[in-house]
């Protein structure tokens, strides 16, 4: 967990030397203005078992760097904790491995015997902000501008993971699509702005309905996604169910706007299946469509969906 506005940082080294430990120790106490918690392990295996254990704000890993194949050691930090800042410690100065490291995913490296003190000070600073800022650019490229929710980027960036769980354990994963009714109708009777306002609005309660976990989408116009794993049998259903109390609630409570509805599909995946997430999404849209003509809300058909104020 990085904290650049704390003073003191805590710090992995993994270093298999203890004299060249103890002088990096010494090296962070003299730091003229940030203070530094050390913890050391002697080797990859267990920093990597301090890394899945505890918090640090900044990685310091002591690797050779004589040709590429030297960077496995990095690489397995990096799984292990990829929010954090790396800094590579090396004793050979080949810059050609050592743009490879960066390339990878440290931060910054530094060859043992040419930085002092106030060197490694601020490489470690600089790491810690130009990871926030590599995190903040990630964001930006993944998340919707609109409603905050991911975007289609963060979409196939992300679910991934979650396929990979579901195949991993007994849990059961799920995939709700979602799709405005008369989303159109909103837009072309009150304007863009009320149309962006009935996605936002929407984007909030899937928030405030579907665990913190879930990954929610917006696909794009109107088209949203949540993408998780059921923490009990039925949870997934349980959520539709309140999704749609919720709105009902609103769309007959206080003056409104507009009505604000949505159709929606629910499919489920475990390890047996299905493999693809194309064919999860295929079942949970055919559900979908299902849903909004069992309603009688296709898109070409017209109602009073727009209720003027």
């Amino acid at each position: 967990m990085t904290r650049v506005l704390a003073s003191c940082y805590n710090v992995l080294l993994i270093q298999d030397q203890a004299l060249l430990a103890r002088v990096t120790e010494q090296m962070l106490k003299k730091a003229p203005l940030n203070k530094y918690s050390l913890t050391h392990r002697a080797t990859l295996a267990e920093g990597l078992e301090k890394l899945r254990g505890e918090d640090f704000d900044v990685i310091l890993l002591d690797i050779a760097l004589s040709d590429a194949a030297d960077l496995g050691p990095l690489q397995q930090v990096l799984s292990v904790a990829p929010e954090v800042p790396v800094v590579v410690l090396t004793s050979t100065p080949n810059y050609k491995a050592a743009a490879q490291a960066i390339k990878l995913g440290a931060q910054d490296f530094l060859v043992k015997g040419d930085f002092n003190f106030l060197t490694l000070d601020r490489a470690i600073v600089y790491a810690i902000e130009r990871q926030v800022l590599r995190r903040t650019i990630q964001q930006l490229a993944v998340i919707d501008e609109l409603t905050g929710l991911y975007n289609r980027r963060g979409y196939h960036a992300l679910y991934p993971d979650i396929q990979a769980r579901v195949r991993t354990s007994e849990a059961k994963g799920y995939l709700c699509c979602f799709d405005l009714d008369r989303f159109k109708e909103i837009n072309d009777q009150l304007g863009h702005q009320k149309g962006d306002e009935a996605l936002v609005e929407f984007a909030a309660n899937l928030r405030s309905i579907f665990p913190k976990d879930a990954l929610l989408v917006r696909m794009g116009g109107d088209e949203f996604v949540a993408l998780g794993i059921e923490r009990a049998p039925g949870s997934a259903g349980d959520a539709l169910n309140a999704l749609s109390i919720v709105l009902s609630v609103r769309n007959t409570t206080g003056a409104t706007v507009f009505t604000l509805a949505a159709s929606s599909g629910l499919a489920y995946f475990d390890r047996n299946g299905p493999e693809r997430i194309e064919d999860v999404v295929a079942v949970a849209d055919a559900a979908l469509y299902k849903d909004k003509e069992s309603r009688g809300r296709g898109r070409s058909r017209q109602g009073a969906a727009v209720e003027r104020a």
